[in-house]
């Protein structure tokens, strides 16, 4: 298969993961919009679980999240989660939801969380926050717990949601995050 035929499947899995659930998705709407044969992409990629597994990539919402400098982190990874388009295709939430519960694709989606987002932010505790303790790997557990329940919680469970300002939302959300990542007592 050719560069470009593998980055098409590629492309248009993540846009058609994105917009429906795994279970709406079929290998033939893919390689249609790929314009690629169905056998293609099993030949390379087997089955549709495995093509979902490939397509998971949370390094673009690593960096959305936890960029900038670290006394702002929690500012910034808050001003993303309550700006971020509800259909990205990075997004945590999302990609959950459209895995349908399914466990190949939760267990794909969960190894991407540890790689792409939790131990980048291990990494940035460990080199950067003021303080040693907690230990940095509950801090970034800690701190995408609460990034993926504001997330739930603006995407799908909570109807008053949008009659808060998003001004107070980011400040008070921004300082807990914040006190979670510095490791700041309580």
């Amino acid at each position: 298969m050719t560069a470009d035929a593998h980055e098409r499947i590629l492309t248009c899995s993540r846009r058609l993961f994105s917009e429906r659930t795994f279970a709406q998705v079929s290998l033939k709407d893919i390689a249609h919009e790929a314009e690629v044969s169905v056998a293609l992409i099993v030949k390379h990629f087997q089955n549709k679980d495995s093509l979902f597994e490939a397509t998971v990539d949370f390094s673009n919402s690593s960096e959305a999240l936890f960029s900038g400098p670290f006394e702002e982190l929690g500012r910034t990874a808050i001003r993303e989660t309550l700006t971020a388009p509800h259909n990205a295709p990075y997004s945590m939430a999302r990609m959950i939801t459209v895995s349908t519960g399914n466990p190949e694709s939760l267990n794909a989606i969960g190894k991407r969380i540890r790689s792409d987002l939790q131990e980048v932010l291990v990494d940035r505790i460990r080199n950067e926050a003021p303080h040693p303790n907690p230990s940095p790997e509950i801090r970034a557990q800690s701190a995408l717990s609460l990034l993926l329940g504001l997330s739930m919680m603006r995407r799908f469970a909570d109807t008053d949601f949008l009659s808060f300002s998003e001004t107070s939302l980011e400040n008070h959300y921004s300082k807990i995050l914040q006190h979670i990542v510095n490791g700041e007592a309580h």
